[in-house]
């Protein structure tokens, strides 16, 4: 069995996210919004195992996304809205699949190195990777105000959602 990826829960609802008291600074651009999501990961700590001389990680664990999802208390709770933040809850999911496959293929001569580059690759597609899209998709969907770019975005989720080998969205790598 492979690493895999599971989100909890797959789908938002509003029992998703915590109620606050004002309206959020997005920490990416300093917007006033509404609503922001992120996501959480668990990667548990397995035995790693030898291949040939190399060393790698365990050949199955589960990595778990969770969301960390705010909304202001004074905002309607729409599904406009709640369909925004799901993509961005959505991007943890998608790039978690990514990582998946570059951790399975890790390989290295020590425990340190081996480390290092599970640091690396957990840095690339969370980090790195995963704020790109979530810039991308915010300028061009203006924090979800544009409908017509909102759709083309939760489209493209749509299709990468349900083919667990994409390595892109948009154009940009997961």
């Amino acid at each position: 069995m492979p690493i895999t990826v599971v989100g909890n829960p797959m789908s938002l609802t509003w029992a998703n996210f915590t109620g606050v008291p004002n309206q959020i600074f997005d920490p990416a651009d300093s917007t006033l919004v509404d609503a922001y999501t992120a996501f959480n990961f668990n990667i548990p700590n397995t035995p790693t195992r030898v291949i040939n001389g190399q060393h790698a990680l365990g050949e199955t664990f589960t990595i778990t996304i969770t969301p960390n999802a705010r909304v202001w208390s004074g905002v309607s709770q729409t599904a406009a809205l709640l369909s925004h933040e799901e993509w961005h809850y959505h991007v943890g999911i998608v790039t978690a699949r990514a990582l998946a496959k570059q951790l399975a293929a890790l390989r290295a001569p020590t425990l340190p190195q081996l480390s290092t580059l599970f640091g690396d690759a957990v840095k690339l597609h969370f980090t790195t990777r995963a704020g790109i899209l979530q810039k991308r998709y915010d300028i061009d969907t203006k924090h979800g105000t544009q409908a017509h770019y909102q759709k083309i975005w939760k489209d493209r989720m749509t299709v990468v959602l349900a083919n667990p080998k994409s390595d892109q969205i948009g154009g940009f790598y997961l």
